[in-house]
């Protein structure tokens, strides 16, 4: 094994005994000295630590770090093994109440202390395995499988908090739906699996024009939500601008300038003053997504202001690039 163990203990001599006994179980190829848990904790920013042994002497031995050790996610699971003189019960009472995993003697036999640390290191390896399975199945629910965006929970649950967080801090945020125009079109014309290319490609490009604190997510079939926060109806009608030329260049890279890919856009902008909820500040931006429909698609609509449109011209009911730049 290449494990690490970090060995804690505030005399030589017992020190140096206790290596001696780590080491003869081959369990760990390297080991750390440290004479106080302050100097642990150091240690483990530094590198992967597998291991602690504390050589627990006293009880009243200071325990402030341990508390920081526990808190820290990377380091919560790390297993604990404290070392105690024969027939010293009270010592080893009090370090299994601050949270060691296990307890022995310097004259505990080598197999048995083999088999205890082998155990306890395969439950920490366990435990991580689950962390990470759970982490991941997390993110799978929060999450669109086409286009790696939020999806539609993780939008509910982000609006929310944004608006609890703009009703608290008086600090704004806009909302936006986009919808694709003719998506219908494009997938009876090229199919389900060009659409899908579109999709995440739409997705490339929202993400692209997106700040880093921005919410893209993915609302349902050809429709996205994106909640700008710190955003003011100008500034959010700026972003819709900017990811209308982004789709018109994703239309020359998609179709060489055979078929426009436009979309409509509904934007809303909430400064946390108005007693509203996630549903009706939804329909607000949804409201305003018709109304860029009913008023000829490729353009952005707002609560607020109504934005010039940008023309889109027709020919045989098939949708020409060349109309985004007349």
């Amino acid at each position: 094994m290449t494990a690490t163990a970090l060995i804690i203990s505030t005399s030589n001599p017992p020190r140096g005994a206790l290596e001696k006994k780590i080491l003869k179980t081959n369990v760990f190829a390297n080991t750390i000295h440290c004479s106080s848990g302050e100097e642990a904790i150091a240690e483990l920013g530094k590198q992967k630590i597998d291991m602690i042994f504390w050589a627990f002497g006293t009880i009243d031995a200071p325990t402030d770090w341990l508390t920081t050790l526990r808190i820290k996610p990377a380091w919560a699971d790390l297993p604990i093994l404290i070392f105690t003189k024969e027939g010293e019960h009270k010592q080893r009472l009090r370090g299994l109440e601050l949270g060691a995993c296990d307890s022995v003697t310097f004259v505990t036999p080598t197999a048995e202390l083999t088999a205890r640390i082998r155990g306890h290191l395969m439950r920490t390896e366990q435990i991580t395995q689950l962390r990470n399975r759970r982490a991941e199945l997390a993110k799978m629910a929060l999450s669109d499988p086409l286009t790696g965006l939020g999806n539609r929970t993780s939008f509910d649950l982000r609006l929310g908090q944004e608006i609890s967080r703009s009703q608290r801090t008086g600090t704004p945020f806009s909302l936006m739906l986009v919808d694709l125009d003719h998506f219908k079109w494009f997938n009876d014309c090229y199919g389900h699996q060009a659409g899908d290319t579109i999709l995440k490609a739409v997705s490339g490009a929202l993400t692209k024009t997106a700040r880093n604190a921005d919410i893209v997510c993915r609302y349902g079939g050809e429709e996205f939500a994106i909640i700008l926060p710190g955003a003011t109806a100008t500034s959010a009608n700026n972003f819709a601008q900017r990811l209308h030329q982004q789709l018109a260049l994703l239309s020359t890279e998609l179709w060489h300038n055979e078929a426009a890919l436009t979309a409509s856009i509904g934007l809303t902008c909430f400064d946390g003053t108005r007693k509203i909820g996630s549903y009706e500040l939804i329909g607000e931006a949804d409201s305003a997504l018709y109304r860029a429909k009913n008023n000829g698609r490729n353009r952005t609509e707002s609560c607020l202001s109504i934005t010039p449109k940008l023309p889109l011209r027709f020919d045989n009911d098939f949708p020409v690039t060349t109309a985004l730049h007349a």
